[in-house]
């Protein structure tokens, strides 16, 4: 499934094109995804975010107010790869650094982020993850997806970019 890419360590600071992938469940996940983006947009950062949405009422609750792109479970083929257009032309958007912000396992974002043409792909460490992550974060149990973006915006902003090609 992996695709074979030149990837390479990119900083939050260097990176001008960014894709974010998220599991949508509720308000607090959408305005936590929402402020970062608007962070990133400040920055003067091309951002593209993309999100799962398991609850068919939340895709009508958010869907006049969501800006941003997201697919559902009727988007999925029975083993649960991601068929929509929007996932087919995020996958193929060449973006320095992928973000995965969610923190339970779901096979469609891995999927996207595995077939991701980014130079550094972002998630969540498991021995599972390692196909589909270039930079994995640990995670507790315990994290919030705040906490856990916290960790990201950490390491993204301490790593050396000149290094090697992953």
């Amino acid at each position: 499934m992996k695709t074979v890419n030149n990837h390479q360590m990119v900083t939050l600071q260097d990176a001008q094109r960014i894709g974010i992938l998220y599991t949508l469940d509720d308000v607090p996940d959408y305005d936590l995804v929402s402020e970062f983006v608007s962070q990133l947009q400040s920055d003067h950062k091309e951002v593209k975010a993309l999100g799962f949405v398991k609850n068919k009422l939340l895709v009508q609750r958010f869907l006049p107010r969501l800006s941003y792109d997201f697919f559902s479970k009727r988007d999925l083929t029975w083993f649960y790869k991601p068929i929509h257009t929007q996932v087919k032309d995020f996958i193929e958007k060449e973006f320095d650094l992928l973000i995965d912000l969610s923190l339970q396992d779901n096979f469609p974002l891995k999927y996207i982020a595995g077939l991701s043409n980014a130079l550094l792909r972002v998630g969540k460490f498991s021995e599972e993850n390692i196909a589909y992550y270039d930079l994995m974060i640990d995670t507790k149990p315990t994290m919030t997806t705040n906490e856990y973006l916290g960790q990201i915006q950490h390491y993204l902003t301490i790593i050396n970019s000149d290094a090697k090609r992953l």
